[in-house]
């Protein structure tokens, strides 16, 4: 198994199984988006054979553990990140791709108030485009 890819598991305290090693590697090899239809096709297309239970809990495991970023488009369509800065993202409805988009690129003329007992974390946009 491949040492840098392992060790995403061990510092997360997770057994690095050689499946979660082989996603890893499709993941994080580089910053992308992708949805786990995505994921699934990606570890086809290299014949990993991997059930797609063990694709979904993987997911779920690295986005619960703040590896992955997860930007909801609606109900039945869900992109990972792997790009954890903060930043923006343009998603095109007619090809179903989204893009980054630099945090700097927006600027907000105002913020909502909001009680007394809360302070702004981030902000995230999300702009949906077709193409004309």
């Amino acid at each position: 198994m491949d040492d840098k890819y392992e060790s995403i598991y061990r510092n997360l305290n997770v057994t690095p199984t050689k499946q979660r090693v082989d996603l890893a590697q499709l993941i994080f090899s580089k910053k992308q988006h992708f949805t786990a239809n995505d994921l699934i096709a990606m570890a086809d297309k290299k014949k990993l054979h991997i059930s797609m239970a063990t694709i979904y809990n993987t997911l779920s495991l690295l986005e619960d553990k703040g590896m992955l970023k997860t930007i909801n488009i609606d109900n039945e369509l869900k992109f990972y990140d792997t790009n954890l800065d903060n930043h923006h993202h343009l998603y095109n409805t007619t090809m179903s791709t989204l893009t980054d988009i630099d945090h700097d690129k927006i600027v907000f003329a105002e913020l909502p108030e909001l009680p007394n007992t809360l302070q702004i974390e981030s902000t995230e946009v999300l702009i949906k485009a077709k193409n004309k």
